[in-house]
């Protein structure tokens, strides 16, 4: 199934964009026929690969559809995958609901242009996570510090968290703000880094010492 060209969210120009198709072509059919005179009526699946060009900015796209039909008959798409950029964010499991739905807000605000309230949604994810762990104090600051006391936070994560807070707070309060798009993903990438180190990682290193501290039986014996 040839395209000639491909609608793609390009990471560059931050929104929807129509993009060039200048390579494609077929992988292996995989037919159902249990013998050679049956494939003209079996169903098959195959796969076909797109190379294409943001018509704006030319950034690259690498997709791959899945295609399922019958010879002679019809032929669908069945699935679509960008493989090239990922649109994945990192591993964010172990996430409470409240917290995952706060990042999401703010990945939507930024992947929509709204720098302002991408800034905001990050703060607020900050807010929840201090919720999370019933953070003592009366404001954000004395929180993240609080967090920073009880070891859920290194020094280093306070920090950012600090500019977070201090970006949303400008966003929130100030008339002239203007939340530039690299101050709201990097505002969105350090959010995304505190919360992989909180719960993400912090749940994969108990799983990690659990095992290692299960006898080996080709040690002991």
């Amino acid at each position: 199934m040839k395209e000639e060209r491909l609608d793609m969210f390009c990471p560059e120009c931050n929104m929807m964009v129509a993009s060039d198709v200048i390579l494609q072509g077929a992988g292996r059919i995989n037919s159902e026929a249990t013998c050679t005179i049956d494939e003209v009526d079996s169903p098959y699946n195959c796969s076909y690969f797109y190379v294409s060009l943001c018509n704006k900015c030319e950034h690259p796209f690498f997709v791959k559809q899945s295609l399922y039909g019958i010879p002679g008959e019809f032929e669908s798409v069945v699935d679509d995958i960008v493989l090239f950029p990922s649109m994945k964010s990192q591993d964010l499991s172990n996430l409470p609901k409240e917290v995952e739905e706060a990042y999401e807000q703010a990945a939507k605000c930024f992947s929509a242009s709204l720098y302002e309230p991408c800034a905001l949604m990050c703060r607020k994810t900050l807010e929840v996570v201090c919720k999370n762990y019933t953070a003592n104090g009366r404001s954000l600051y004395e929180r993240l510090e609080s967090l920073k006391k009880v070891g859920h936070i290194d020094s280093r994560l306070l920090s950012w968290s600090h500019e977070i807070r201090a970006l949303g707070n400008d966003a929130a309060h100030a008339i002239t703000a203007n939340v530039t798009k690299a101050d709201a993903k990097d505002c969105l990438d350090l959010t995304e880094a505190i919360l992989i180190y909180i719960f993400t990682l912090g749940e994969r290193f108990q799983q990690f010492k659990s095992r290692r501290q299960k006898p080996n039986k080709a040690l002991t014996q």
